[in-house]
């Protein structure tokens, strides 16, 4: 049994000697080797909102790291693009060419001599960024004008549950009763809104001064 149990004690010693060393290689592997992080290029609080403003309205949020990682790179290959941003390709290519139909991002196609297919490689178009900006202000000052006009001249009405909201002819179809919940529906006091509206289009109207409008 004193022979088991001597035999037992030098396994476990080996074996927490094997693992101590294999600890202390990871780690020193780690050391030697850190985890590589794309770079962004560093770029002002203002170029970058607007940036992000313009790709978040044209396309959707996810195209934002793309553009990001294109600033101060040029002819990138999609895969490298995809792979950097750990994208499936076919989704890296989706983003681009969305991307592409707002003339943000612009590409030169080269055929492969070895695999014998075409390779796109890819830029980004800062100097659109100001001019889709500006472009989606004012829509949106547009938009706001219509619905200020519509809040001033209308009035409207809303049942407790705020189902939903309507104005005074639509209401009366319906007997000044909600469709949703079938309570009776009140006039709404609309000052908030109105005051809203104003502060956003005066808003936007200094936004589009500053470019010249």
């Amino acid at each position: 049994m004193a022979y088991l149990s001597r035999t037992m004690a030098k396994k476990v010693q080996k074996k927490t000697e094997k693992k101590v060393k294999v600890d202390k290689a990871v780690k020193n592997d780690s050391k030697t080797k850190p985890e590589s992080k794309i770079k962004f290029q560093k770029i002002s609080n203002d170029r970058k909102q607007a940036i992000e403003d313009v790709v978040k309205e044209l396309v959707n949020e996810e195209a934002i790291p793309i553009v990001l990682y294109l600033i101060g790179r040029t002819k990138v290959s999609e895969f490298v693009i995809a792979a950097d941003l750990n994208l499936e390709i076919h989704k890296a290519r989706n983003l681009l060419y969305k991307l592409l139909e707002h003339n943000i991002l612009y590409f030169h196609r080269k055929k492969d001599k070895i695999k014998g297919w075409y390779i796109c490689y890819w830029d980004f178009n800062e100097k659109i960024i100001p001019f889709q900006l500006e472009k989606i202000k004012t829509q949106k000052l547009i938009k706001l004008k219509e619905r200020l006009e519509k809040e001033s001249s209308s009035t409207f009405y809303m049942c407790k549950n705020a189902c939903t909201r309507m104005d005074f002819e639509k209401s009366m179809e319906f007997n000044f009763k909600c469709p949703e919940c079938g309570e009776l529906m009140d006039e709404q006091n609309n000052v908030r809104t109105v005051e809203f509206l104003k502060e956003r289009i005066a808003e936007l109207d200094r936004d589009l001064k500053a470019y010249g409008k």
